[in-house]
């Protein structure tokens, strides 16, 4: 069901909300939004994002835009679309007298029906002064992803010598009392079964009353049409609005250029424009020449130039061939990091990268770094692929897929695009690898695996945690809150890539993308890049250690021995290497100061540690 006049941004439907997300609207709704099955595209062609490499990666055909809504003047085949959603939880209590109602998925936000009660407070009857209900704040979850309202009946009859009936019982919920906590929280039927919420999110609370997760899927708008495989002990009770409730997953990819840097800018627009359908012409498998010659002519350019244009973008193409839903996220990135430790594209396509040796910068930082590329121009796709609950677990592409839509008849996913600039730093594989070996620096990052061995984060892992990593994740994160200082970005607007192998260093990447991409302006003004000139990225850089060489939670900050979530970070907290988690590719996991500007009783596991008096 389409619920109008709800109105929410497009990019909101990759994160923080989406398919399978509880999305809280004014005046006390709360609606989830639908499955892909009931997502419409009256003509889906001007929603499609190009992005071949992401698009194979996912195993699907295309990437899409969310619909928006379009007036029909403005476009009449894609006009008053809208983003379908039902209507959860679907118990509901008036905030007045506490009546309590269950409906269904697609009904309207229920009106409260008066009932009278032995004692408290009476609702008007009368249509215009009957109250709106909302709906009840607490919810069942599953790992498996499920999601059920809490069983607010089989909760408050349990043990009370009374039994429902759902024909004559009715309900109501009361708050009161000297606690603020779930003993203040009351639920009493007319039948006289009175129980408190105390002990209700507990562990086990749900199986002590009978409570079998129901594999309940609302966004599909189906329940008990298969079992759940989760341990009755692990589903559990949680507010609606709680973090833990839906996470997001998302895969990105950065467009890296298909064409010659010296190609003209008339040319690319060519083959932009045309150049699916020169490719869908081959014959016997090859590119239509008189097809080319025609559009040559049609737009004034050399014909053997745009030819051989054309011949260049499609033999590029088959770089992608080797990528599949089994590709790993760092063999993905490699053709990334390629292309961003040189020049690439141009101002004429969506990524334009000038790349600097160290040389060219002041001798402080030439231990440090092998080359610095500027990136005036990308773009990047993010597409969402499926999602969690209770905690961001570890599923394959095609097992995230399954939960998006009941059918297979459709083949598409929604992603959004947006642009941006940036500034990547490829450190010195040399240097960072003989840092990496020291018996001081394996000693305190075998603190750090001992609790990243034992986190659900690590599913997807084979080995133990690398030095190079941590290094590479905390610079990044010292960096980002640098540059939020001297350019004039709110940190939430930038964001790290990380090039560089968690647990393995097969494919000798040692890099890290800091950029911006926004939907909106702020993405490309310009400052990121102008920051990474020679004569003002040494004293961000230089600056971003001598603030991270104490933290204002010092010495305890400095000498944790884990804290974050799941403990996985050492020396990291709010004051000095978190960031807001749309920024981090790790949650705030997997940070350390320590590796970078070393600890108070030994300085010299710290690979920067040198410029921390510069």
């Amino acid at each position: 069901m389409a619920f109008s006049k709800r109105p929410m941004r497009r990019s909101a439907l990759i994160g923080p909300w989406g398919v399978g997300a509880i999305v809280p609207f004014p005046n006390d709704e709360s609606l989830m939004i639908a499955g892909l099955d009931a997502w419409r595209y009256n003509d889906p062609k001007p929603f499609v994002i190009k992005d071949p490499r992401l698009t194979k990666r996912l195993g699907v055909s295309e990437l899409r835009w969310p619909p928006d809504f379009r007036e029909n003047n403005a476009d009449p085949q894609n006009c008053n679309l809208k983003i379908p959603a039902v209507r959860f939880p679907t118990w509901y209590y008036c905030p007045f007298c506490g009546q309590m109602k269950q409906t269904k998925y697609y009904q309207t936000q229920p009106l409260c029906d008066a009932i009278q009660w032995k004692e408290g407070r009476k609702c008007s009857a009368e249509g215009k002064y009957r109250r709106k209900m909302i709906p009840e704040r607490f919810i069942v979850i599953c790992p498996e992803g499920h999601i059920d309202d809490f069983p607010v009946a089989e909760w408050v009859h349990h043990d009370s010598g009374h039994k429902y009936d759902p024909n004559t019982c009715r309900i109501r919920r009361s708050t009161g009392g000297a606690s603020a906590n779930l003993t203040g929280v009351f639920y009493q039927c007319t039948c006289g079964a009175k129980k408190s919420m105390a002990g209700a999110m507990r562990k086990g609370a749900l199986d002590k009353i009978g409570y079998r997760c129901k594999a309940t899927k609302p966004w599909l708008g189906v329940s008990g049409e298969e079992t759940c495989t989760a341990k009755t002990e692990d589903v559990k009770v949680v507010l609606r609005g709680a973090t833990n409730v839906w996470f997001a997953d998302t895969r990105s990819s950065i467009s890296i250029p298909v064409d010659d840097v010296a190609i003209k800018r008339k040319i690319v627009g060519i083959l932009n424009k045309y150049f699916d359908a020169v490719n869908a012409s081959r014959t016997n498998g090859e590119l239509n020449r008189e097809f080319i010659n025609l559009i040559a002519v049609t737009d004034g350019v050399n014909a053997e130039e745009l030819y051989q244009a054309f011949v260049d973008r499609a033999n590029n193409m088959k770089n992608n061939d080797d990528i599949d839903e089994n590709t790993s996220e760092d063999e993905y990135r490699l053709q990334e990091y390629r292309v961003l430790c040189k020049s690439s594209g141009s101002d004429a396509t969506d990524f334009h990268s000038i790349n600097y040796s160290v040389m060219r910068y002041n001798p402080i930082i030439h231990y440090y770094f092998d080359s610095i590329s500027l990136v005036p121009k990308l773009r990047e796709t993010r597409a969402f692929v499926g999602f969690s609950r209770l905690e961001p677990n570890q599923k394959t592409i095609a097992e995230r897929k399954k939960e998006l839509r009941l059918g297979t008849s459709e083949d598409w996913l929604p992603a959004i695009e947006v642009y941006g600039e940036g500034i990547f730093f490829k450190f010195d594989g040399e240097h960072l690898a003989e840092w990496a070996k020291k018996p001081v620096v394996q000693q305190r990052i075998d603190s750090l695996n001992q609790a990243y061995h034992h986190s659900k984060f690590s599913e997807a892992e084979v080995g133990d945690l690398r030095p190079e990593y941590v290094l590479i994740h905390t610079f990044a994160h010292l960096i980002i809150n640098q540059l939020s200082f001297d350019c004039g970005y709110g940190s939430s607007s930038i964001r790290e890539r990380i090039y560089c192998g968690k647990t393995s260093d097969e494919l000798g990447m040692y890099g890290v993308l800091i950029y911006t991409a926004s939907g909106d302006s702020e993405g490309s003004l310009g400052g990121l890049v102008r920051q990474g000139e020679a004569g003002r990225l040494e004293d961000t850089i230089v600056s971003a250690i001598e603030n991270a060489s104490w933290c204002t939670s010092d010495p305890i900050c400095i000498q944790s021995a884990g804290q974050g979530p799941e403990s996985l970070n050492l020396a990291a907290c709010h004051n000095c290497a978190l960031l807001p988690e749309t920024c981090c590719e790790n949650g705030n996991r997997l940070l350390d100061r320590g590796v970078v500007v070393g600890t108070l009783s030994n300085p010299e596991i710290g690979f920067f540690n040198a410029l921390r008096n510069m």
